[in-house]
């Protein structure tokens, strides 16, 4: 009691209210580094995506079986005498990617090789089986068939093993044909462990080289099963490498899991004219993803598809590069899709 005269003394006397500066109003300004700053890529612009939409649209994509075979007929005109050429038609049914859920038809292989032999100049024309009962098989469904009267069919393969008995292959194919082959198609080889198509396929080629015959292979896998010696190898791919390609159409697909169904992304495919182009579908307004269906035997229960063109290529890419591709043409498609 005796010190609070003091310490009121001592306290501190609060300053008049016009004595205090006035409070001034803060400001938070955001200065990003310009690394950090939002870009627009000029590849997945509007624009960009319009373009690729309307080449998409130039390209005339098959939206059907029967569109894919007249594309081939097309392209099949322009085999000329003495050369080897390559043809890959790999729709649903043919493709063995897809063999889980859309298993191999016989009557598309048929289909093809008829669009084939059809587009084919007034020749005669050897068609190589994979076996005396495909080939029994092929004669009965193209016996009377108008236009194809020059046309013959044999196996190509014996029951000991591709590559044992070459002077056999050449027989069957060209020495017992009713008349001298002007075109030899070799249909579906596949190498497997212990039966190298390849070699008989080599042999067929090289026997049509010295007649001046054209060879076209459709739909080959002659990729290698076993280890080989690094002259071997280097041989086979070099007589893959011989071939030119004529026609290719695959599409480009994911697996929905765990019904395996194939969802499209897209198409792959060459033409003489266009060259090797990587088509990307623009999903629909009422549908997230595209439908293989539109290739099956009811093209009608699945909506045609608009496709944009992601890629384009004077040389096949490789796969890797493929999915690069098909991913740009993702993004543009969610651009076009978003408009």
């Amino acid at each position: 009691p005796r010190d609070a005269p003091l310490a009121r003394a001592l306290r501190p006397r609060p300053r008049a209210a016009a004595s205090l500066p006035a409070a001034r109003a803060r400001r938070t300004v955001l200065r990003a580094h310009r690394a950090f700053k939002a870009k627009v890529d000029p590849k997945y612009s509007l624009a960009a995506a319009v373009a690729a939409g309307e080449a998409g649209a130039a390209a005339a994509v098959p939206q059907s079986f029967d569109d894919v075979l007249a594309e081939l007929s097309i392209a099949a005109t322009s085999v000329g005498g003495g050369s080897r050429w390559l043809v890959e038609c790999l729709p649903p049914g043919l493709n063995p990617e897809l063999e889980m859920t859309c298993p191999y038809d016989p009557s598309r292989e048929l289909a093809v090789v008829q669009a084939l032999l059809r587009a084919l100049p007034d020749a005669a024309i050897r068609v190589a089986c994979p076996s005396a009962g495909d080939a029994a098989m092929s004669a009965r469904a193209f016996d009377g068939a108008d236009g194809l009267e020059r046309c013959s069919f044999c196996g190509l393969s014996s029951a000991p093993g591709a590559g044992k008995n070459p002077a056999g292959v050449v027989m069957r194919v060209f020495g017992k044909a009713p008349e001298p082959p002007e075109v030899v198609l070799v249909v579906r080889p596949r190498n497997s462990v212990g039966d190298p198509v390849i070699e008989d396929v080599m042999t067929v080629a090289e026997a049509a080289e010295g007649v001046g015959a054209t060879v076209i292979l459709l739909n080959p896998d002659l990729s290698q099963r076993v280890t080989l010696g690094i002259h071997q190898k280097d041989k086979w791919a070099s007589f893959v490498r011989s071939f030119e390609n004529l026609y290719h159409f695959s599409n480009f697909f994911n697996l929905e899991r765990p019904s395996c169904r194939q969802i499209e992304r897209g198409v792959f495919r060459f033409t003489p004219a266009r060259g090797w182009e990587a088509l990307h579908a623009i999903p629909l307004l009422t549908s997230a993803n595209g439908d293989l269906r539109r290739y099956g035997r009811d093209p009608a229960s699945a909506p045609p598809m608009p496709f944009l063109l992601a890629a384009a290529a004077a040389d096949r890419p490789s796969r890797d590069l493929l999915s690069k591709q098909m991913d740009h043409g993702k993004k543009l498609a969610k651009v076009l899709r978003g408009v």
